[in-house]
């Protein structure tokens, strides 16, 4: 028979049992760097810190210091996402893709289809000063959860090193391999240039494919992948897989608006963006829960030392027509005063690979680009690495045919080797899509002579480097004399590299 004391004992081990939470909160996705709204280079910097975790409480605090400032601790606005069960895909759906050019992704293993329930949190870190290095800590309670630290945005007289990759996460090895080269490199930031996560950019399939290889392992290893987004910023290029699943049929469609923090000084809302759907109460709640990352994702620029870089979304053939859109493009590279000017986008104008040839719409905005003094344009969505030398193209006419060809004349410099020729007349155009998806072959010997026949004059022998057995990134190494080029396979290996210069101004 219990005594009054065990009584006693037992009533106060319920009561500690009631105050103490059932268990503690779990993070995740580990804080990770976002470029934030630092478009021009003006007074001072912003980066955003991001997390998420489930949905028990939890008290977060961020801490940072600047070189030779005081810390500075802040509390992080928190977003409560819930996403409903989606639905189960249909096997003619999972057996047919949507574009014939496109062959399905193979991925890993996908979880089963069920409800989500996450806590974002996120802290802008403004009035940064630029060329520095910023400490930061972000801690639950008294525990820390991640150190590290990240630069800040380089003025136009420094020189700065980044990487450009595309067709990233879709669960294998290779993509877990590129990070581990990617960080060998210590870019100061990347851009990824579209299909960030396969097969259908849902805030799913990032938890299960790109979270563990870029941002939430511990140290860099080939087998693991690399915790790059601790300290480098990804600057978004939304490819045709990033808006694949349909929204809001699919409830966590569309994820990287929930993830990725882009400049915002794009052309706003418009056909550009990419389309929400017609049931407005749902569109509304997917812009409450994004924010400002919708639309600024679709179309944005930023400076980053001597470069100046537009993206562009091309997933909407249509976007080339849209006068709002052309209008913007223009007048952001008129006014853009860098050394080098850069234009990112997913779909490539100029490939010698036969997967997307037709799909040239945007060739139609090659004369604003021109105009604009566009040095390189970069691209993914073909499975491989290619570059051409470099080109001019004149429309033939503002519309594609039926196929999505846009015909017209090139002009092609082939005296340029980027080696003891360095100074273009025209743009470079880079095809770097080798990030971890399914390559696409074959090489350049068989592929420019299918081309040629099936398409004449709509093909040209423009590209000069192509390797399409081996996945692979881009290095770029940005300063106010010259923009050097590296191309960089799985194991290490430069395989292309080229220097670019420029008469002084």
């Amino acid at each position: 028979m219990p005594t009054p004391a065990s009584r006693a004992t037992a009533a106060v081990l319920c009561l500690a049992a009631l105050a103490a939470p059932a268990s503690a909160q779990t993070v995740l996705v580990k804080p990770y760097v976002q470029p934030g709204d630092g478009a021009a280079l003006g007074m001072t910097d912003e980066k955003v810190l991001c997390w998420f975790t489930d949905q028990k409480p939890g008290e977060f605090v961020v801490e940072y210091q600047v070189p030779g400032g005081r810390p500075v601790s802040l509390k992080p606005e928190r977003v409560a996402l819930d996403f409903a069960k989606g639905p189960e895909p249909k096997k003619a759906d999972a057996a047919k893709p949507a574009d014939p050019d496109d062959p399905p992704e193979k991925t890993g293993a996908l979880p089963p289809e069920r409800e989500q329930h996450y806590f974002k949190y996120f802290a802008r870190l403004s009035d940064l000063p630029f060329n520095a290095e910023v400490r930061y800590r972000v801690k639950l309670g008294d525990t820390v959860v991640r150190e590290a630290s990240f630069r800040t945005r380089a003025t136009p007289d420094k020189a700065v090193r980044f990487a450009l990759v595309g067709d990233l996460a879709n669960g294998k090895d290779h993509q877990k391999a590129i990070a581990y080269r990617l960080a060998e490199e210590k870019p100061e930031f990347l851009v990824a240039l579209g299909d960030i996560v396969y097969p259908a950019g849902r805030v799913s399939q990032y938890m299960s494919f790109f979270w563990k290889t870029y941002n939430d392992v511990d140290a860099a290893d080939p087998k693991s992948g690399a915790p790059l987004m601790a300290s480098v910023p990804f600057y978004p290029v939304l490819g045709n897989h990033d808006v694949a699943a349909k929204f809001p049929t699919v409830p966590d469609a569309l994820g990287a608006y929930y993830f990725f923090h882009a400049p915002r000084n794009g052309p706003g809302v418009g056909p550009w963006a990419t389309p929400l759907g017609s049931d407005k109460a749902a569109a509304a709640r997917f812009r409450a829960d994004v924010g400002d990352s919708y639309p600024s994702l679709d179309a944005y620029s930023f400076d980053y030392g001597p470069a100046h870089i537009v993206v562009l979304n091309s997933n909407q053939s249509g976007n080339v027509d849209q006068p709002k859109l052309r209008q913007w493009v223009e007048q952001d590279l008129k006014g853009a005063t860098a050394r080098w000017k850069l234009v990112c986008y997913h779909n490539p104008a100029f490939s010698s690979s036969p997967q997307h040839y037709t799909e040239q719409s945007v060739r139609l905005w090659h004369p604003i680009l021109e105009a604009g003094g566009v040095d390189m344009v970069f691209a993914g969505h073909v499975h491989n690495y290619q570059r051409t030398v470099p080109l001019t193209f004149a429309p033939a006419s503002p519309k594609r045919d039926k196929r999505g060809r846009a015909d017209g004349t090139f002009t092609l410099d082939r005296e340029f080797d980027g080696e003891k020729n360095t100074l273009p007349r025209g743009i470079v155009h880079v095809v770097a899509g080798g990030g971890g998806a399914t390559l696409y072959g074959p090489g350049l010997d068989k592929t420019a002579p299918l081309l040629r026949k099936e398409h004449g004059d709509n093909y040209a022998d423009y590209t000069t480097k192509m390797v399409a057995d081996r996945h692979s990134f881009v290095v770029l190494d940005a300063s106010p004399d010259t923009l050097k080029l590296r191309a960089i396979d799985v194991a290490g290996k430069v395989f292309d590299q080229i220097t670019l210069t420029k008469p002084q101004k």
